[in-house]
């Protein structure tokens, strides 16, 4: 679809709510305000993911007075990629941006982001990245900023599209990527779900710039929160992502160099055989057997996940033909 920058559009601006309350009428004023700059047909969507506050009233507040606001809203908190699919579902817009309640990356993020996707029209998916030139953090404690600087590099490696920010929620999608999608995560795995079958179906994904500051009274409600963030379980889904998106660079490496240091060691028995320095009861032998096995094995394993890999996008493809028939 051929889309101009000033071409007025339908977009939807979706924004997950759990517990809330204390800053979402303000977030939404300074959202709901910026938006009055574009010429765009706006529509905001927030989901309340069954929120223990009085997040649901407050939301009700705000669309009772602004007629481009919808709420969605359920009971038993689910996790942000439940609620995402849900406001994906709800979304009319050509274009659905997807952004924080706290207004962490500014409250024109999402003017920026719908923006750049109008001024590209070969790009499916723009990312804010706070891992670019003259992007990046403000006021976030340091153990969360190394953990998504060093995930995001983990992650990114061996992409195809070079990316620099898989795990970021904040986004622009053409409505028609995320229709030919079929996306079954609840929490925080759906970034990297969407990222994995957009690039697999062979849609353009962009980044631009964003700086991501946490206020002192975010902070504050961040730390109180620190106990129920799942980290262990977030690095091990991430790692878990890593290997099926590249397993022949992170487990074949490994592979190559067990074999590379079984035959070092097939050398140095031969040379010590030649000299007759060779004591057949010495365990270098079966060390290096072992670790010639071992890198055979490896290699073996990547390449049988590399096929894997295979089927997994050919399956992508495929529900996407079922969902266009549909």
């Amino acid at each position: 679809m051929q889309i101009g920058c000033d071409v007025p559009l339908k977009i939807s601006l979706i924004i997950p709510c759990y517990n809330e309350e204390q800053g979402i009428k303000r977030a939404s004023r300074k959202i709901l305000s910026s938006l009055d700059e574009s010429n765009d047909d706006w529509e905001v969507i927030f989901v309340n993911d069954g929120s223990s506050d009085n997040t649901f009233e407050k939301l009700e507040e705000i669309a009772a007075v602004d007629s481009r606001v919808i709420v969605k809203s359920y009971q038993v908190n689910q996790g942000r990629g439940k609620a995402l699919r849900v406001g994906f579902e709800a979304a009319t817009g050509e274009i659905i941006v997807a952004n924080e309640a706290d207004l962490s990356w500014g409250n024109k993020i999402a003017l920026r982001l719908s923006d750049a996707l109008k001024k590209n029209p070969s790009v499916g998916v723009v990312v804010a990245s706070p891992h670019l030139k003259k992007g990046g953090y403000r006021n976030v404690p340091l153990f969360r900023e190394m953990l998504s600087v060093i995930g995001n590099k983990i992650l990114c490696f061996g992409n195809s599209q070079k990316l620099s920010m898989v795990t970021g929620m904040t986004r622009a999608y053409r409505k028609e990527v995320l229709d030919s999608l079929e996306l079954y995560s609840n929490r925080k795995e759906l970034h990297l779900e969407i990222i994995s079958k957009v690039q697999a179906l062979g849609y353009k994904i962009m980044e631009i710039p964003a700086i991501l500051k946490w206020t002192p009274e975010r902070k504050a409600e961040m730390k109180n929160r620190k106990s129920s963030f799942p980290v262990k379980k977030l690095v091990l889904s991430h790692l878990a992502f890593t290997f099926a998106e590249t397993p022949f660079l992170l487990v074949g490496s490994v592979g190559l160099l067990l074999l590379l240091f079984g035959a070092l060691g097939g050398i140095y028995i031969v040379y010590l055989w030649a000299t007759f320095g060779l004591n057949e009861g010495r365990p270098l032998i079966v060390f290096s057997v072992l670790l010639l096995l071992s890198g055979i094995q490896m290699l073996i394993f990547s390449f049988l996940a590399s096929q894997n890999k295979q089927v997994r996008d050919g399956q992508v493809r495929l529900e996407a033909q079922i969902k266009r028939i549909r």
